[in-house]
């Protein structure tokens, strides 16, 4: 082949040469008439020509878009240009601005990029500024529609799958569509997304072309991501709940929505956040699928990279972009609605049956080894809540309070979460380094372990057959990384700080601990041997996890004197200890006097000048004295070295020099055990004990002298001890001066304190130096004397005393001995405990005894009322007629939609009441169409319930029993694991229709055997709180005294609250229901009349021990009375009541 040779100067290699692309900025005009923008926009196959009138059209649409425009002339003309280019007929097939869809399409066929681009533009500008006025948002609707047409959509087909590099194009589409899709509130937005094959076209690639660049992005001219973004929001916003589900559905617009947010500009972090938050969170009408097809484990994790967003600056008083990230994942993460998060069942994963029968003799035979479940969870725990279990590892509580405040939340509405969190996450430990990490972890533990334990370890209404496994309950109380070595390294580590850190989550675990275990020993456990057993196993996995009591010792007996908010940790550290794990803290010789001693000293020498210290030092005194009650070598009245009064004497100095309002209940519990031990005041009842002694001390300290105050107490010391000493020496020395007195004293008692300070008193009086003592003595005993009198002993006897006493005091002009004991005194500083006569209340029963002989107790009405008052369950919401339909079903039947419906039946109105019926037939309906588990049930109990009421509810209200039995069984046919499920389904498939002066289920549950385990009691009190409901006009008065064959329901109810083994709240809902009957006209009056209710609570009070609920008793007969017709009551009693 023969050599080619070139043409032309350059050869060939000029021919191959690429032609450079030469983009030239368009002209423009001013537009002064419609005639001239007629002709601009006039179509011209010239692209010079037509890039030049669709420039000038942008001017003039910026210019009428600004702010600070009011060119009227302007808006004019183009309101005539509009009217000249709408189509002569208004169809789905009129094109509007013909000439401009022209000059599109001819730029999309020879393929000019700057007029497919030009076109979408002055689009988007005109849309915005058409939606800005009603009257010209017929013009913008045309638009909308011609964008709809086929030629259109191929366009922006085109326009939008554009190459990546020709973002200019694709912006502009994306604006035009935002505002198509936006205008006159979302009126084509149906339709548009019906077309969303072009209209949608991209979407996910086009959100993936972010700014390039290191500057900033320019809000002025945003990315194409910026544009595809706002576009999806828009369409959230304005499209139907099915179109927005099936959006959500496309898997690769939902992961492109996040994967650059970190990036994104602040102002579109904000509308994307604000939108997600209230288009799809805040959605009633989205179904939770939808939701969680966007809220899945990637979404959520990119959403958490928001809390380390750097490109915000907010203005005053806006929240930032963390803040806001931070509201969203609380509400997707902790809200049910929102679709993360899944009902869990607590402490039992998914895989087991917490109600699963095993034979009794194999529980007996083998424990907790029958349950093949029980250890099977120490290395991995399947949860329910997957989605946020690979979620919550992409988080870092040590490094955020948001992020420690999001993982505890999420703990909290989802148990199951805490073990697998922390049996997956074993990088972070808890050795002690004192950094601002190991405290954000540290501080995130203390949150987890404050977490409450779940009612009942699930959601079930009751405890299951079984205990949940064991290493799942103790990771819920000491999690992981809480192992007995980092805990005994974190007691004793030098920094006071870490030490602080490991006491006060040790303290928190213990009570978590004590919760637990009171709900392991539960008395209404069927399997109370596995349950006991999995209690003595939780306790061991505690003790093996948790430092020993000498570490905990040393660590206290470390502590600072001037840390008092750690001594008081430290002190109920042990305290807890001893109270919850016994067998720990016996395990150690632990003396506590010598702490006891040291805070005693502290306290009386009044060191501490913020009344907040001395509360914390006070509440350290109470743990140290809770643990001296149980060390039995506490030695109370011994002086040590060092200390010039007895730990007992120095106590009451403490309790006597308090501030006002310091909590001291604790203290004088203390003292007053200890002086009855000591058998320093009487033990009979009625007797306040020690509190005469501090109440006198108290207001002598009050009206006298700092000086003067100090010089009893060394005398008070001495008569105390030498009391304690030697007790029976002075009870019989008193029985000595009992007999001195005569006959009459043979009876009388006083404190053997009184006689200590008797006998006493001549020493000091003889004792050099003790002047001052024997004046302050001068003032103190006669009133400590009074005091005594007041609180019942004798009077005579201390008369007596006084007047040997008085011998010995400064009394030289005969005052003390003239004035005797003082009388009337009161008791100002301390309660006084009531007496026999008025304990309870101390007001007189009219109707307690015949003729008015007997005084009997009863509870103030005020606090009768508090106790046995129920709020009317059946109280009308007429607003329930218009919300149920905007809830989903489970909604409706969950949160108490359908309940309100029915008690509108027995609404006084007879329209709400047809109207009530109407809805209840809808709603069940409802029900029956939908998913929901129990639809059947539900569907069946409304549904006779309407039937029911169908011919009864035009003249008069449906009977409150059986309005209040619908309410309280719509609760018992959502569960199937309630007790009553078997009673109540058999109810429902007797018959369509309920009798209604018949009350449903009594028989079932007072006659017949639980169908379910030992659930007697449960059903006994779901029947009594059906029945208080129920009970709210005479005529459901009748239908509680109508005779039956067994009885009326009245009687059979007093003759069920005689049972000997019902406990305090069953019998106290018995109480309710009698006290709900005596609010109704006639119901105190037939309760006497016809079921002798005064003589029964009579003999009710007379056999209860208990005098709180004994004066329950004598205040419903005191409420009785009041509210009865009282001129029948004696007439029919012949003068035996309330004579």
């Amino acid at each position: 082949m023969g050599k080619r040779f070139s043409h032309g100067p350059d050869g060939g290699i000029g021919a191959r040469k690429r032609q450079k692309v030469v983009h030239e900025a368009p002209t423009s005009e001013e537009i002064t008439a419609n005639r001239q923008l007629q002709q601009l926009l006039s179509f011209t196959q010239d692209p010079v020509r037509a890039r030049h009138g669709l420039q000038s059209f942008k001017v003039f649409l910026d210019e009428l878009l600004s702010p600070d425009s009011k060119d009227g002339d302007r808006l004019r003309i183009l309101t005539s240009y509009l009217e000249a280019a709408r189509p002569a007929e208004d169809n789905e097939h009129a094109v509007y601005l013909p000439d401009l869809m022209q000059i599109w399409s001819h730029g999309g066929q020879v393929g000019n990029d700057n007029i497919m681009s030009a076109v979408p533009v002055v689009l988007a500008l005109l849309l915005k500024l058409l939606s800005q006025s009603l009257d010209t948002v017929r013009y913008g609707l045309g638009i909308c529609r011609t964008l709809l047409q086929k030629r259109q959509q191929e366009l922006i087909a085109r326009n939008l799958s554009a190459d990546k590099g020709k973002a200019f194009i694709i912006s502009p589409t994306l604006r035009m569509l935002k505002e198509a899709i936006s205008f006159d509130g979302g009126a084509i937005a149906r339709p548009l997304f019906r077309a969303r094959a072009s209209m949608f076209k991209s979407l996910a690639r086009n959100m993936g072309i972010v700014h390039i660049g290191d500057e900033a992005e320019d809000i002025r001219r945003p990315s194409a991501r910026t544009n595809a973004v706002l576009f999806f929001l828009s369409a959230l916003k304005f499209l139907q709940p099915e179109a927005k589900k099936e959006l959500l559905s496309q898997r690769d617009i939902v992961a492109a929505l996040t994967r650059d947010i970190k990036q994104d500009p602040a102002y579109l972090v904000r509308e994307l956040l604000d939108g997600l938050r209230s288009h799809v969170l805040l959605d009633d009408k989205l179904p939770r699928d939808a939701k969680s097809s966007l809220l899945n484990t990637s979404t959520l994790t990119r959403l958490s990279a928001l809390y380390q967003y750097r490109l915000d600056t907010p203005a005053e008083n806006q929240p930032s972009i963390a803040d806001l990230a931070h509201n969203v994942l609380m509400a997707a993460c902790t809200n049910p609605a929102c679709g993360v998060l899944r009902q869990d069942a607590g402490f039992y994963p998914r895989e087991i049956d917490p109600n699963a029968a095993i034979p009794t003799a194999e529980l007996e035979d083998l424990g907790l080894e029958a349950i093949v479940w029980m250890n099977k969870f120490k290395m991995e725990v399947s949860v329910r809540n997957y989605t946020l279990a690979n979620f919550l590892p992409n988080l870092r509580p040590w490094s955020s309070v948001r992020q420690s405040e999001l993982l505890t939340s999420i703990f909290k509405v989802a148990p199951e979460l805490v073990a697998n969190y922390f049996l997956t996450n074993k990088s972070f430990t808890f050795e002690p380094k004192l950094s601002a990490t190991w405290i954000g972890y540290a501080a995130f533990l203390f949150n987890t372990v404050t977490l409450p334990l779940p009612d009942h370890f699930c959601r079930a209404p009751s405890f299951p057959e079984l205990p949940p496994p064991t290493s799942i309950v103790i990771d819920s109380i000491l999690p992981l990384p809480l192992n007995q070595k980092a805990l005994a390294r974190s007691l004793a580590h030098k920094s006071n700080m870490i030490s602080f850190f490991a006491t006060r989550i040790l303290v928190v675990a213990i009570e978590k601990l004590d919760v637990a275990i009171k709900m392991h020993h539960d008395p209404s456990h069927s399997n109370k041997t596995v349950w006991a057993e999995a209690g003595r196993r939780l306790v061991d996995e505690f003790c093996q996890r948790s430092p020993g009591i000498k570490e905990m010792i040393n660590a206290y007996r470390s502590i600072p004197e001037g840390d008092i908010l750690h001594r008081e940790a430290a002190s109920r550290l042990l305290r807890l200890c001893y109270e919850v794990l016994p067998q720990v803290a016996l395990m150690a010789k632990f003396d506590v006097s010598a702490l006891l001693e040291t805070s005693l000293r502290r306290l009386s020498a009044q060191e501490l000048d913020d009344p907040r210290d001395f509360a914390l030092s006070l509440k350290e005194l109470e743990n140290l004295l809770a643990i001296a009650g149980y060390s039995p070598g506490m030695r109370w009245f011994a002086v040590s070295e060092g200390l010039s009064l007895s730990p007992f004497t120095m106590l009451l100095k403490v309790c006597v020099d308090a501030p006002h309002g310091v909590a001291l209940e604790t203290i004088r519990e203390v003292l007053n055990f200890v002086a009855l031990e000591q058998q320093l005041v009487p033990a009979h009842d009625g007797h306040p004990g020690l509190l005469v002694l501090l109440e006198a001390l108290q207001a002598y300290v009050r009206l006298s002298s700092s000086d003067s105050s100090t010089q009893i107490w060394a005398f008070l010391d001495n008569c105390l001890t030498r009391c304690a000493n030697a007790p029976v020496k002075y009870i019989e020395k008193m029985q000595e001066t009992k007999q001195e007195g005569g006959q009459d004293l043979a009876a009388a008692v006083v404190s053997p304190i009184v006689v200590a300070m008797l006998e006493q008193l001549p020493f000091i009086a003889t004792k050099e130096g003790e002047q001052a003592t024997i004046k302050a003595l001068g003032r103190f005993l006669p009133k400590f004397l009074g005091l005594s009198a007041t609180a019942g002993e004798s009077r005579p006897l201390l008369e007596l005393m006084f007047s040997r006493m008085v011998a010995h005091l400064a009394d030289s002009k005969g005052k003390l001995a003239k004035s005797g004991v003082p009388r009337g005194l009161s008791f100002t500083y301390n309660p006084l405990s009531p007496t026999a006569e008025t304990r309870a209340g101390g007001t007189k029963d009219p109707v307690g005894s015949k003729g008015g002989a007997k005084v009997s107790t009863a509870m103030d009405p005020e606090i009768l009322e508090d106790t046995l008052h129920v709020p009317d369950g059946l109280e009308a919401d007429n607003s329930g007629l218009v919300k149920w339909s905007t809830k989903t079903v489970d909604e409706l039947v969950d949160e108490g939609y359908v309940s309100s419906l029915v008690a509108l039946l027995a609404s006084e109105h007879a329209s709400i009441r047809k109207e009530a019926l109407v809805n209840i037939l809808k709603a069940a309906a409802k029900i029956k169409q939908s998913e929901y588990e129990e639809k059947e049930q539900v569907w069946l109990l409304l549904s006779e319930l309407a039937e029911t009421a169908r011919d009864k509810i035009n003249d008069e209200p449906l009977p409150s029993p059986i309005v209040s039995f619908a309410v309280h069984a719509l609760h018992v046919v959502r569960d199937p694991t309630s007790s009553l499920y078997p009673k109540v389904n058999a109810f429902l498939t007797r018959g369509p229709c309920w009798i209604v002066d018949r009350l449903p289920l009594v028989d079932e549950i007072l006659l017949e055997e639980p169908a379910v385990g030992d659930t007697y009691y449960t059903q006994t009190s779901w029947l009594l709180g059906y029945l208080i409901d129920g009970l709210r006009t005479p005529h459901d008065l009748e239908l509680f005294h109508k005779k039956r064959a067994r009885g009326p329901l009245f009687e059979r109810i007093l003759a069920l609250a005689a049972n000997p083994y019902m406990r305090l709240p069953l019998r106290t809902q018995v109480l309710r229901l009698l006290y709900r009957a005596t609010g109704i006209e006639g119901g105190s009056t037939t309760l006497t009349t016809r079921f002798g209710i005064v003589n029964w609570l009579e003999a009710r009070e007379a056999g209860c021990a208990d005098p709180s609920e004994a004066a329950l008793y004598g205040g419903l007969r005191g409420r009785i009375w009041a509210t009865c017709d009282q001129d029948r009551v004696r007439s029919w009693s012949k003068g035996g009541l309330g004579s």
